[in-house]
């Protein structure tokens, strides 16, 4: 009995966004609705992978379209009459046709039973470990495989699979058999799903801001509606302002929560689209949402009731309206040593009241409450430290001065060494000290092998 082997093609664009200087009015969006077009005029099961890739079933469609190298020209063709450039990969496995799309101006085609020879020299990064893991063990075997000088999927095939199995688990094993080509996962057959997308149009234009914003309120009101009409709500939402010129003004709003509220989605629009108006008159206003079914929860009646999403999100567009993106977040501490070494994330929202573990049950409340019979010191650090000047004698310090703190020093210990990243571009090194000042405040000072600085002041 003879088996017949599957054929996956990769399609991939092979143009690119505009790079971030590009003004936002020239750049176009990635025909991924146009792949998709081209992919399912040539084979029923077409599998988005997003990101301008989709991946379609080549098996048993010689008798149509004739060999592969045929199939892969045709695709091409095809593309190219949509208007877009692409490049053209087939083989037994995903992640060989990505491989093989990748491998040149148009693409490859990897001979049946052959991925694991091709795949040997493909980088490690082929494996896209943010799709296959979740983010926190995707990094950890990012590192891994780091630490262990791997750097092709060759490499990893190499490694004996028991060992794998007892350093990496299944998972490991896992990836291992990817890298050789060995996916069983059928393609996941793409779908079209509800559209929910409004328009108006204006045959003279309009000039000035205030008709657009209030348009724009209308439109993200009916589409609130069509939303809560099938118990869903929107992640995102996209406008498009078709001007006068013929240009195309875009623009996108992620909110904090899934929302279906149009009074609130259309304040949040406003803010968004005075943020960064449309430059010219407006002939066609184009809203889409993206629907999300939004989790139930269920609401305790001993916790107190937790902040309103609307009032949150509404808050956080005003600060990125005030002062950007990247002004906004939620501070994360970065894999360092060195003091103070934080990061902004995206905003998540948390719950209110934590918990903590008390005898023989959990206790509800602050995490950081200390009993009154039992005070202890606490350092409340200066982010930044301040500047100061430290005279020395015998090399221990005895007099301070800065901004916030002057006087002479009766007490000191240390100094306590830190230091790190060494091995990279930015090293550091730091001395501190605990002193006494004459007047009994109590502070910690820091020494950078160059100059002084106030770290903290203890409460």
């Amino acid at each position: 009995m003879t088996r017949i082997v599957t054929r996956i093609a990769c399609l991939i664009t092979a143009t690119t966004p505009a790079s971030p200087t590009t003004p936002a009015e020239t750049v176009e969006p990635l025909p991924a609705t146009a792949l998709l077009q081209v992919a399912l005029a040539h084979s029923p099961r077409v599998e988005d992978a997003g990101a301008g890739r989709v991946y379609l079933d080549a098996t048993g469609l010689t008798g149509l379209f004739g060999d592969e190298p045929g199939l892969a020209a045709r695709l091409s063709e095809a593309a190219s009459r949509a208007g877009l450039a692409v490049r053209v990969g087939i083989a037994d496995s995903r992640i060989a046709a990505l491989a093989a799309a990748r491998s040149g101006p148009g693409g490859a085609i990897v001979p049946p039973g052959g991925d694991a020879f091709f795949l040997a020299a493909a980088p490690l990064s082929l494996l896209e470990l943010s799709r296959e893991l979740s983010p926190k063990l995707s990094d950890d075997m990012t590192a891994r495989l780091a630490r262990w000088g791997l750097r092709t999927l060759g490499d990893l095939t190499a490694l004996p699979t028991a060992g794998v199995f007892e350093r990496l688990g299944a998972e490991g094993v896992r990836l291992q058999r990817l890298a050789r080509g060995e996916d069983g996962r059928p393609l996941v057959s793409w779908r079209p799903g509800p559209r929910f997308e409004e328009s108006a149009e204006w045959e003279w234009g309009l000039e000035t801001l205030e008709p657009v914003v209030a348009s724009l309120g209308e439109l993200a009101a009916r589409l609130c509606a069509q939303l809560a009409r099938r118990g869903l709500a929107a992640d995102g939402f996209a406008w498009t302002c078709r001007l006068g010129d013929g240009r195309l003004h875009e623009g996108a709003l992620t909110p904090a929560v899934p929302m279906s509220d149009g009074v609130a989605v259309g304040r949040l629009l406003r803010l968004a689209i005075e943020a960064r108006p449309p430059r010219g008159v407006v002939e066609g206003l184009t809203l889409r949402a993206r629907p999300v079914r939004p989790a139930t929860a269920q609401e305790s009646l001993t916790e107190r009731s937790r902040r309103s999403p609307r009032l949150l999100d509404a808050t956080l567009n005003r600060l990125v309206a005030l002062v950007g993106t990247a002004a906004v977040g939620t501070p994360a501490l970065l894999d360092s040593h060195r003091p103070d070494a934080v990061a902004l994330e995206d905003y998540r929202p948390r719950p209110d009241i934590l918990s903590r573990k008390g005898k023989g049950r959990a206790v509800r409340g602050p995490a950081n409450v200390v009993p009154a019979d039992n005070p202890v010191l606490a350092l409340r650090r200066l982010r930044p430290p301040a500047p100061a000047a430290v005279t020395l004698a015998s090399g221990r310090p005895v007099a301070l001065r800065s901004a916030r703190l002057a006087g002479r020093i009766v007490a000191g210990v240390g100094p306590w060494r830190t230091s790190g990243e060494w091995w990279g571009r930015q090293p550091w090194l730091q001395d501190e000290w605990d002193v006494e000042l004459a007047d009994g405040t109590l502070c910690r000072i820091a020494h950078d092998g160059s100059t002084w600085h106030l770290a903290g002041i203890y409460d």
